[in-house]
């Protein structure tokens, strides 16, 4: 420590990090200073004399020789110890050759697990009969579901292996009760099944008639929505898939507490019947699914701004409209029938009292763990990415396929639901945008927010024109620094 200097320091040498208190002696260099060079360094006498040839001789200046035979002895003794140590690599090298064919013997000559092997002890205890697989009389166990062919053993142990992520999953949700609700949604990273049921979380205003006819009508998918309970089939006694208007439809509501109640009682998501469900209730939908049968979630946001003014037209122009038409936007954004953070609020379930940071940080953590991002504004890639996501395909008959091309290229286009009429969005600036944006401020983050998972999701659901895009601009990026 105090002994030590920087190193540099114009040139001077270092001192050594430690340094004993007391050096040792500096060892003398032999000297042959008075020694007879003249003479053999072997066996030379004093004054020339031959020594005997037995022991070491001294030289002229009392120097130590060794003796002539010295050189060979120890030249044989490497040798040998040579020679030792190849046989001893020799000899492990052979140990760990046969202790490796040992290995190879053991596990070729295992027999595989017979996964009836407990059953078929069980059914030999049971009958009494020394093992011969006869069940005894008036037995409970039925025999016949333990004899099940290899396929479905199979499907079980990998329904078993699918089960695993949601057990984790529940173990992380007592740190994070709010998504305890939604504990059978897969997550967007989980890797889908084929049990999976989709769900579409339908934010109103943000173009969700527009998607769920793109499914319905472009691809063919069978819904459950609002529309099956049509023609009274919401009297039904059991599930069924009915035809409406052309669409396939099972017959429950699931935009309703109600229907969906129904739709639970029915066991609708474990009857595979419904290829989409679409719900603006996600906390209440989450009883439709279970272990086996889980939700995978997608929505479509929209501005806020965009979205509250296309609210405030639809309330007060449509045929649906349940405000006074004289409403003015301004009085409408006071309080007068807006909505207040509606995506954040539904999707912690938090409807009554102030938000807080806290819970806009709950709010992307369920997006970003559970939901595939669309943006309206972005409707052909939305579409390329939802298909991709579930799995769902375009039909091989090349006519079909393009009448579903064309389908879906309108409906982006053009939309289902629109507003009676045209109209100009506010302004920044104006009173009306920030009155909107002031009773919004936590949705208008969600929305930014969701925009970056939109980009994120691009490098696993994109198309490929969208991934050769994020490529070009990431080359550019690295350029420009």
């Amino acid at each position: 420590g105090k002994n030590e200097k920087k190193k540099g320091g114009g040139g001077k040498r270092s001192r050594p990090s430690f340094q004993a208190s007391f050096p040792a002696p500096r060892r003398a260099a032999p000297s042959l200073h008075g020694s007879d060079l003249s003479q053999p360094l072997l066996g030379g006498g004093k004054n020339g004399s031959k020594g005997s040839g037995n022991g070491p001789a001294k030289g002229s200046g009392g120097i130590v020789y060794r003796s002539a035979d010295s050189t060979q002895r120890t030249l044989n003794e490497l040798a040998k110890r040579r020679h030792e140590r190849m046989e001893r690599r020799r000899a492990a090298a052979l140990l760990a050759a046969l202790g490796f064919l040992a290995l190879v013997v053991h596990f070729a000559s295992r027999e595989p697990p017979d996964p009836m092997a407990g059953a078929n002890a069980l059914r030999g205890s049971e009958g009494g009969d020394g093992g011969n697989g006869t069940a005894a009389a008036g037995s409970d166990i039925n025999w016949d579901m333990l004899n099940e062919n290899d396929d479905e053993l199979a499907d079980d142990a990998a329904r078993d292996f699918d089960e695993e992520p949601a057990i984790e999953r529940d173990i992380a949700e007592d740190k994070m009760p709010y998504l305890g609700p939604l504990r059978y949604f897969e997550e967007v990273r989980d890797p889908p099944r084929r049990t999976d049921v989709p769900f579409f979380f339908h934010i109103p205003r943000s173009g969700g008639q527009t998607f769920k006819d793109i499914a319905g009508q472009c691809l063919n998918r069978v819904l459950a929505s609002e529309v099956g309970i049509r023609d009274g089939h919401g009297q039904d006694p059991t599930l069924a898939v009915v035809e409406i208007e052309g669409n396939r439809y099972v017959n429950v509501d699931t935009t309703s507490t109600s229907g969906l109640d129904r739709a639970v009682e029915l066991g609708m998501a474990s009857s595979g019947m419904a290829e989409m469900v679409a719900s603006s209730y996600m906390k209440e939908a989450g009883v439709l699914f279970d272990l086996q049968h889980q939700g995978r979630a997608f929505t479509v946001i929209r501005h806020p701004v965009e979205r509250a003014v296309s609210m405030y037209y639809y309330r007060t122009r449509s045929e649906k409209a349940d405000l006074d038409p004289d409403l003015t936007l301004e009085s409408f954004a006071q309080g007068e029938g807006i909505e207040n953070n509606w995506m954040t609020r539904f999707l912690i379930d938090r409807m009554e009292g102030e938000l807080t940071k806290k819970d806009l940080e709950k709010a992307k953590e369920v997006l970003e763990k559970k939901f595939l991002i669309g943006l309206i504004e972005d409707g052909k890639e939305t579409v390329s990415r939802i298909m991709k996501y579930y799995g769902w395909e375009y039909v091989e008959d090349e006519t079909e396929q393009m009448r579903q091309e064309d389908c879906i290229d309108m409906l982006v286009r053009d939309g289902t639901n629109a507003g009676p009429e045209e109209y100009d969005l506010p302004k920044k600036g104006t009173q009306p945008y920030a009155l909107i944006s002031w009773q919004t401020q936590f949705d208008m983050k969600l929305y930014e927010f969701a925009k970056e998972l939109f980009e994120k999701q691009t490098k696993q659901w994109g198309s490929r024109e969208r991934k050769k895009e994020l490529k070009r601009q990431k080359k550019k990026e690295k350029a420009g620094k």
